[in-house]
This record gives C-alpha cells, structure tokens and sequence, in this order.
C-alpha cells in the first residue's frame, strides 16, 4: 500500500523499510472514520494524454458509514491510466449530506493500480467533523471489476 508523503514521494507502508523508525520517530496511528460505496456513471472514450489516457465518469451517488456517514449526490472521477492500465493516478470529487443534513465535500487524489490505490483526502465540512480538514485523512480505493463503483475506506492519521 503506498502512502503519498507531503514531500510528494510515494512510500510502501508494507515494506519493512518504512517500519524502521529513525530515533525520536513515532508510528503514526489510524482510526478509520468511514466505508464509501461510490456509484459512477458510464465513462467517457479515452482522451490522449502525455504518456497514457484518461477517462472520466460522472459520480452517480453513493453512501458514507462510519464516524463520517452519509449520502453522496453527485461528483466526478477522473483516471489517469498510463503502462497500458497498469498505473494511475485518479481523483475523485463527490458532494453529498451527513445523515445530520451537513453538506460536504469530498476531493480524493490517489496513485497506483486498479486493485491497490492509495489516496490522500480533503474534506470539507461543519458541525462535529469540521476537524477533519485540518487532519491528514488517507484512503484506500478500489475499483470494481466492472469500473461501475469504487470502494473506498478512509481513515484520520491521529497524533503520535
């Protein structure tokens, strides 16, 4: 699972490497906040891009459970798909309500393959869970097999 540092360098959180610690360096917990089933449209014909193509689809709706729990209304996914599919880099926008009627928004940029993609999320929103965008919240997202959702669980790094 690779983790996209603020320097923009992906790190495998797998690999032993990053389960050294340097001294005076904490392991970063995390506490999930949600479970996301995003619904996407039909995607569009591929769009040539340096080195690769895109493809985009509408967000369609979807549900947030957890801590974060919801309806998504609506958004858009973009895939980026370079080395024939094998890479991506994608990014998802989705807008919805909490189930107290909070509005929020939703931007998930992530890299990797279709079966392992590892993002960073910014969360706007207010009441109880205004905190979470000023928290580093990451996700791991997947794409179905038949590329009509993505599921999605995100999770808040907490203080060391």
């Amino acid at each position: 699972m690779l983790v996209l540092l603020a320097s923009g360098l992906p790190v495998d959180i797998r690999s032993p490497q990053a389960s050294q610690k340097s001294a005076g360096t904490k392991t970063p917990k995390l506490s999930q906040i949600f479970e996301a089933r995003i619904n996407l449209g039909a995607f569009s014909s591929p769009i040539p891009i340096p080195g690769g193509q895109r493809i985009v689809a509408k967000v369609e709706g979807g549900t947030l459970k957890g801590t974060l729990s919801g309806t998504i209304s609506s958004g858009i996914s973009v895939i980026d798909l370079f080395n024939d599919g094998q890479a991506i880099m994608n990014s998802i926008r989705s807008i919805g309500n909490t189930t107290d009627g909070l509005p929020f928004l939703i931007d998930e940029t992530g890299v990797g393959s279709q079966d392992d993609n590892f993002g960073r999320l910014m969360v706007s929103i207010g009441g109880n869970l205004a905190r979470l965008a000023n928290q580093i919240v990451i996700a791991d997202a997947e794409l179905s097999s038949d590329r009509k959702s993505v599921a999605t669980i995100g999770y808040v790094i907490q203080d060391r």
